[in-house]
């Protein structure tokens, strides 16, 4: 079958070939929600259900189809989100996993019947797209728990809101780079020669860590010549050039690199599997990546059932989970910060906050097609 047929594909038959594991997930959700109410320290930390019991009632037996990105993300939304929403609204939600890119395009090519009720992207992506065509303004009066979102991420005028904060620094092998870096300049450092890695500049970790670079050496976020100038002179530390996070994670299971640039919450997940690795952020700063969720234009799911969705997304408890499973920051700004994260970024939000450099996507999107072709140049991908 050809991609084409592949983005054609009906929402009836993608809601049949992942509604048996929407329906599963619903029914162990609440199962596991029992128990966790048990909990003394759960319970203590519960919040109220955003959804009246009338507006559950009235949402009761909808479906909703919702992307979810891959990896740890989707192991989160479907142990975690999906439950939560079944249990505020008594409505079903099927997950449909893909990176970014391909979610876009098969909205676009099907954007009066969209195969997604709600879709949740990579920020850099979102904003690349013209979003009148694919997406609606957020109805921020269905959402609960909007206003607890810490300020920085409201906007009268929103498409979504922004789930999480990935924080990105340098992860290194504790056990060969016994000295931490204290600087992003440290992956220049003769000693870490052929054991550097970097991801292709078509991953937003390697654009924020060129943005960085080019700051450090008299460019801006739009003037990124003094980072490629660097990176003629990092080539001869780089073990490789991968595709992305999954690769670069293996690169540091197998111990074939012992530093490079990378999240927080990927870490934290390796080093609860064993793996020798570390985190710092560097002294001159680090930067975010912000994953958001959307409700497309013309969906299946009434947008009260898209709503709920959202706003079980932003409420305390589901991240409150995210923070403490995932290690990915929250957006919500009564979650507290858990002290393995405190210890490396600081004790609340607004603090992290001031050492993470919000991506600007506007500037980013006019020049990634050259910043890639002139990456792949010097490193020879």
């Amino acid at each position: 079958m050809s991609n084409r047929e592949l983005f054609r594909m009906t929402r009836r038959a993608m809601l049949g070939a992942t509604l048996f594991t929407g329906a599963s997930l619903v029914i162990k959700g609440c199962a596991n929600g029992s128990n966790t109410a048990s909990s003394p320290d759960d319970a203590s930390r519960s919040t109220a259900s955003p959804v009246s019991e009338s507006a559950t009632n009235s949402l009761a037996g909808g479906t909703l189809i919702s992307t979810t990105l891959p990896g740890s993300w989707e192991q989160f939304n479907r142990g975690t989100l999906v439950p939560k929403f079944a249990a505020d609204t008594g409505a079903e939600a099927s997950l449909v996993t893909a990176v970014s890119a391909d979610q876009i395009a098969k909205l676009q090519a099907s954007p009066n019947s969209p195969p997604f009720d709600v879709v949740s992207l990579d920020s850099g992506v979102f904003e690349g797209v013209p979003k009148e065509e694919l997406f609606q303004k957020l109805p921020v009066d269905l959402l609960q728990n909007y206003d607890d979102l810490a300020d920085q991420f409201k906007t009268a005028d929103t498409w979504g809101p922004l789930i999480g904060v990935q924080a990105v620094g340098i992860a290194y092998n504790p056990t060969v780079v016994t000295t931490p870096p204290t600087s992003w300049a440290d992956l220049w450092n003769e000693e870490y020669k052929g054991q550097v890695a970097l991801m292709a500049m078509r991953n937003n970790h390697t654009i924020g860590f060129m943005q960085q670079i080019a700051k450090m050496k008299g460019g801006s976020a739009d003037n990124l010549d003094p980072a490629f100038a660097e990176l003629e002179l990092l080539v001869p530390n780089l073990a490789g050039v991968v595709a992305n996070s999954g690769a670069l994670i293996t690169l540091f299971e197998q111990g074939e690199v012992v530093i490079a640039p990378h999240d927080l919450n990927s870490v934290r997940l390796l080093q609860e599997k064993g793996v020798d690795i570390d985190w710092v952020l560097p002294q001159e700063g680090g930067f975010a990546l912000t994953p958001m969720m959307s409700i497309v234009k013309n969906p299946t799911a009434s947008v009260e059932l898209a709503a709920a969705y959202i706003d079980a997304a932003l409420s305390q408890d589901v991240q409150i989970q995210m923070v403490e499973t995932n290690y990915v920051l929250p957006t919500n700004k009564n979650v507290p910060i858990p002290a393995e994260i405190a210890q490396k970024l600081g004790s609340n939000l607004d603090e992290i906050l001031t050492k993470l450099e919000l991506m600007d996507w506007a500037t980013i999107n006019q020049n990634r097609t050259e910043w890639v072709e002139q990456f792949d140049r010097i490193v020879q991908v």
